[in-house]
């Protein structure tokens, strides 16, 4: 397509890009990766400067304006300093869109072709594998892998999004608020966590279906101790954290409480939920109560 232009490095991943016709102080480059996108000249010095995770959050940021806009994002200096994370709830929902659509240009059944981690907000290819071996105990799509388990040749076939997730998608999911709703029935309690959990007595029977972790195939769960432990990860969040952030925790939160009362409890959700706290504070009182929410549930993070 633009195969006539210059080549120069992209800024976002390092790969080849090519270098579009701009005006004024700007760069204008295509990136097979992380598609059409322009950047100013200062925002390009200030991203030299900043810490690379900023990298893959940006490309993921152009690469969806292009795909369902067809136009170029515009990364000013600004945006870079604003540039943050986002929850894996977010994650989940963003690649199950993209997802959807694929299959709606290729046909049902078809599989994706190749996808690059930092196109959904994935720090790595391991990252990657967590949000779709995610996606498939939540029976939304279907992909194989070979090696894993300490092989670092891990192969990641193409994903499959089934037949029910893209007539649910078809029904109109448009934020990762309805993707919960839809797949996860997760109750959010608005400002309050209220944990409500029901079981036989104070036990539940978790069972879990991923071989990656560790556990006896069913744990008695206490649970007024989890209802504590999930009250103090709240809690001990610093009090100058923003608002913002606070209710990310709340929100994953409420994940992992809808999880555990649902019929059969999936571990990798609660995993890979819990890994996503990790990176909202780093205060030790946080990090501790996230140790020991993952230690209840026989979880490594």
């Amino acid at each position: 397509m633009f195969s006539l232009n210059e080549e120069m490095k992209c800024f976002l991943c390092s790969n080849k890009a090519e270098k579009l016709p701009h005006q004024g102080l700007e760069y204008h480059l295509y990136c097979k990766n992380c598609g059409e996108y322009k950047i100013t000249i200062q925002a390009e010095l200030v991203l030299k400067n900043m810490h690379e995770d900023i990298k893959y959050i940006l490309s993921s940021q152009t690469f969806e304006k292009y795909y369902y806009e067809h136009k170029p994002l515009t990364i000013l200096a600004e945006d870079i300093q604003k540039t943050k994370d986002i929850p894996l709830l977010e994650k989940l929902f963003k690649l199950s869109k993209y997802l959807y659509h694929e299959t709606k240009y290729a046909g049902l059944g078809s599989k994706i072709g190749s996808i690059s981690n930092s196109q959904f907000y994935c720090r790595n290819t391991d990252e990657y594998l967590q949000l779709l071996e995610t996606l498939k105990s939540m029976n939304i799509i279907e992909f194989e892998k070979i090696g894993g388990n300490g092989d670092n040749r891990v192969m990641i076939y193409p994903p499959k999004l089934l037949g029910k997730a893209v007539l649910a998608f078809e029904e109109g999911i448009n934020n990762s608020e309805h993707f919960r709703k839809v797949f996860m029935t997760t109750n959010n309690n608005g400002n309050n966590i209220n944990l409500n959990l029901q079981g036989d007595g104070n036990q539940l029977s978790f069972a879990t279906n991923n071989a990656n972790i560790t556990a006896t195939q069913y744990n008695s769960l206490d649970i007024k101790e989890l209802k504590i432990l999930l009250e103090n990860v709240f809690k001990s969040l610093p009090q100058d954290i923003c608002n913002e952030k606070r209710d990310d925790v709340k929100e994953s939160l409420a994940a992992i409480h809808s999880e555990v009362q649902s019929q059969n409890p999936r571990k990798i959700i609660i995993k890979n939920t819990i890994s996503a706290l990790k990176g909202i504070a780093t205060t030790a009182g946080f990090l501790a109560a996230i140790a020991k929410l993952a230690e209840f549930f026989q979880i490594i993070i």
